[in-house]
């Protein structure tokens, strides 16, 4: 009988340690989908917002192109009335080009993006590879920025000449050429960028264009934290002159931010699997626990303790086991994540992820919520099983073998 009990014990014990392996290697895994999702969310959507901003405000016809073929006037536009209130943090006028731009050996379609005083170079910190910002405080002058893809195609750098020909505002005639000179080499691993824009003095646009000061292809909006989108890009446009059109980021780039949306949908369907994994694990730890002890259930049975009350015993019992791999799991998972967040040993191809390192997010409340939601989960799934303790019959167990 002894040695019985003995193997009875070492079974339930490994069965245990297996339950709480899967609850540690499932946090585990769940922690890291987690911030590496909201990580990749968060690196794409700021790229694409740095270069575009979260609202862009532009004639109908500009906002279907890369290009400013419309100019829109600032006096025109009635700033005040929709830039009165704290919702709005930055706004930056921008006017962009075609061209064709040429080095002594190579030459690229291109679009020239013209930017001007206001432009805040320091959100392109990040991305900024080689050099400097062009200068566009002081008078025009012939700087530009370009990506390190482009200039690895026109096998030029910093300080080194290129040619640019834009097509003649008359369509006719020779092209207008500017000479600009590279300054500053930047990348972000976002092909729609770093293979079309360079940039330049927004003056430059404007006299190639004859245009006055005042005009300007569009305006890109940055809003404050906790500003919804959707609700001041339609106060916005309700404010605009009829030709000018609102149009948020997600529109722009419809195509990008319905691929980031699917991160949510694969996300969801790492945590339910992981979910199921540790339940599972922990229903066949219970009820081995229960069907281990069920001389003690039917002796305390016998002496009036409820159904309730023994069900309850056995969850407890499980949750301390649940807590403990929570607690290993969220040893290792931590471990790895902030492993990655400062040494950043995993990489990612940037030309299908559009990053070139996997990046990490994970607030204090997501973590919360995620180690809550473990043990919610888990301890209310886990009645079921639990339930095995009301069938377990007094007179049939404690029979004497």
């Amino acid at each position: 009988m002894r040695s019985q009990s003995i193997d009875k014990s070492s079974a339930s014990n490994r069965i245990i340690k297996i339950a709480i392996a899967a609850i540690a290697l499932g946090l585990v895994m769940m922690l890291i989908a987690v911030s590496t999702s909201l990580g990749l969310q968060y690196e794409i959507k700021n790229k694409i917002i740095v270069f575009s901003g979260q609202l862009n405000i532009a004639p109908f016809e500009n906002n279907n192109s890369k290009v400013s073929t419309r100019p829109i006037y600032r006096s025109e536009l009635n700033e005040a009335e929709w830039n009165s209130t704290d919702d709005i943090d930055h706004i930056q006028a921008t006017a962009s080009k075609a061209a064709l731009v040429k080095s002594k050996t190579d030459f690229e379609g291109l679009v020239v993006k013209g930017v001007g005083s206001d432009y805040r170079w320091h959100n392109l910190d990040s991305y900024l590879v080689e050099g400097a910002y062009p200068n566009t405080q002081d008078n025009l002058n012939n700087e530009i920025l370009l990506s390190q893809t482009i200039a690895q195609r026109l096998h030029v750098g910093i300080g080194d000449r290129v040619t640019a020909y834009f097509q003649n505002s008359s369509s006719t005639g020779t092209p207008n050429t500017r000479y600009f000179k590279i300054v500053g080499i930047y990348e972000t691993g976002f092909p729609d960028f770093d293979s079309s824009y360079l940039f330049a003095d927004i003056r430059h646009i404007q006299r190639i264009n004859k245009w006055n000061s005042d005009a300007i292809g569009g305006f890109e909006v940055f809003l404050n934290e906790g500003i919804d989108l959707e609700d001041k890009n339609v106060q916005i446009y309700n404010q605009l002159p009829p030709h000018i059109d609102s149009v948020t980021v997600n529109n722009l780039f419809p195509s990008l931010f319905e691929w980031v949306s699917l991160f949510d949908f694969n996300l969801a369907i790492i945590l339910i699997l992981m979910l199921l994994v540790g339940t599972l694990n922990m229903a066949t730890a219970l009820l081995v626990l229960i069907l281990e002890r069920s001389k003690m259930i039917g002796l305390l049975k016998a002496m009036g303790a409820k159904n309730k009350l023994i069900q309850q015993v056995f969850l407890w019992n499980a949750l301390y086991i649940i807590l403990k791999g929570i607690f290993i799991g969220n040893i290792i998972g931590l471990a790895l994540i902030f492993g990655q967040q400062k040494f950043n040993w995993i990489h990612l191809d940037p030309t299908t992820y559009y990053v070139s390192e996997v990046p990490i997010l994970l607030s204090f409340s997501n973590f919360i919520l995620l180690n809550a939601g473990v043990v919610l989960v888990c301890t209310t799934l886990l009645y079921v099983p639990s339930f095995v303790v009301t069938k377990i019959d007094p007179s049939k167990v404690m029979r004497v073998q």
